[in-house]
């Protein structure tokens, strides 16, 4: 596979974000100083998250703010807890998600050039989709930045009001003070959404990655479905045999590894369902009463395609799972022998239960999934706007 490059080659932004998040090492686990840079990563946003946090929470609970400036904050509060849920997931999950995303990088370098061309098609996907959430999310922070940069240059010159992007405008700060506040919470809002994004896209690049083995898995089994059989002793010819072992021991790793994959990201997907219906609820009410709204329409976008980048790839991965036992059983197993024919049987009893990737055990994620979040999250929306 070298002559089509790494794994992180192909996935360089994701590595960036990943390692950053601490799901995945730095420069390896050898070096003692880098371990400790993994875990000080890994709890960052779990600490830094509070400069946001607590004047958020002293807003709504002592100030009694207005019902508009009440939903801004709880945008805000629910974006910042998001962070600090993200990174407990990231401290008991890192090391799970490094061994998954090691046999994914294991079975990208075995591949021969004709299996590349499908695994590609796949992999493509995942790195479409994965750079589109992670500049969404970065985009996403520079809206509330530069909202509330014009806000402050459009505010009159006597005005002692000060905008933030992330916190309550405040009367009278000096203006060093107030430089450092704003960038402070850029910063926090970076660190914050790279983990979001880090965290939401590990299952979309591991599941669309497994489709695509799931893809070979399909085309080596069509390679060998017109193969000559010998009709005297009743077995097909050595080729075949191998093909079928060769497919039987892929599908189980696979199987094994979406397995995994759905008990490592089960909380984190049930963590992104409900923050992200209350964000999209928030932003749309935002929205619909025209305040803020270039950074409300980011937010919502943001929560929408994020929702949908995690749902459709369980949905397809589930699809290319069940494909499977139509593609064995067009094998010629009727004329093998035995043991070609419980080699394709057990492939199609595997298939008969998809592999699929769930919010906490009890929400299966697709599209299905996807629709209804999303109308939960308008009829939440309308009962703000009724408020």
């Amino acid at each position: 596979m070298s002559g089509h490059g790494s794994f992180w080659g192909h996935f360089w932004l994701a590595k960036l974000f990943l390692q950053f998040a601490g799901l995945l090492p730095i420069g390896g686990s050898s070096c003692l100083w880098k371990s400790f840079l993994n875990q000080f990563l890994a709890t960052l946003p779990l600490w830094t998250s509070f400069y946001i946090l607590i004047p958020e929470f002293k807003y709504i609970f002592f100030q009694s703010p207005d019902i508009d400036s009440f939903l801004e904050a709880v945008l805000i509060t629910i974006s910042v807890l998001t962070y600090q849920l993200r990174s407990i997931f990231v401290v008991v999950y890192r090391h799970r998600i490094t061994r998954l995303f090691l046999v994914c990088e294991t079975m990208w370098k075995e591949a021969v050039p004709a299996d590349y061309s499908v695994i590609f098609i796949w992999a493509k996907r995942a790195k479409r989709i994965s750079t589109i959430y992670f500049c969404g999310a970065y985009c996403s922070v520079i809206t509330f930045a530069v909202t509330s940069t014009v806000k402050q240059l459009s505010s009159a010159e006597n005005s002692t009001t000060k905008y933030y992007p992330f916190a309550p405008e405040e009367d009278s700060t000096p203006t060093p003070q107030y430089q450092i506040k704003f960038a402070t919470q850029v910063l926090i809002s970076y660190i914050g959404i790279a983990y979001i994004a880090a965290c939401d896209m590990t299952g979309t690049i591991l599941a669309l990655n497994m489709c695509g083995q799931l893809a070979l898995i399909r085309s080596w089994l069509a390679d060998v479905s017109g193969e000559n059989v010998c009709k005297r002793d009743r077995k097909t010819d050595q080729n075949l045999q191998n093909v079928l072992m060769k497919c039987a021991r892929r599908h189980q790793i696979v199987l094994d590894f979406c397995s995994e994959l759905g008990d490592v990201i089960r909380y984190n997907y049930l963590i992104q369902i409900i923050t992200e219906m209350y964000i999209m609820a928030v932003s749309g009410a935002r929205l619909s009463q025209g305040s803020g709204s270039v950074q409300h329409l980011s937010t919502l976008l943001l929560a929408i395609n994020g929702l949908l980048f995690s749902c459709w790839p369980a949905d397809t991965l589930s699809c290319q799972s069940t494909a499977i036992a139509q593609a064995a059983y067009e094998v010629p197993w009727h004329r093998g022998s035995s043991r070609e024919k419980t080699m394709v049987a057990v492939m199609i009893a595997r298939s008969q239960r998809p592999a699929t990737l769930s919010a906490g055990n009890f929400i299966k994620l697709s599209l299905q999934t996807f629709s209804s979040i999303t109308s939960n999250g308008l009829s939440f929306c309308m009962v703000l706007l009724n408020i």
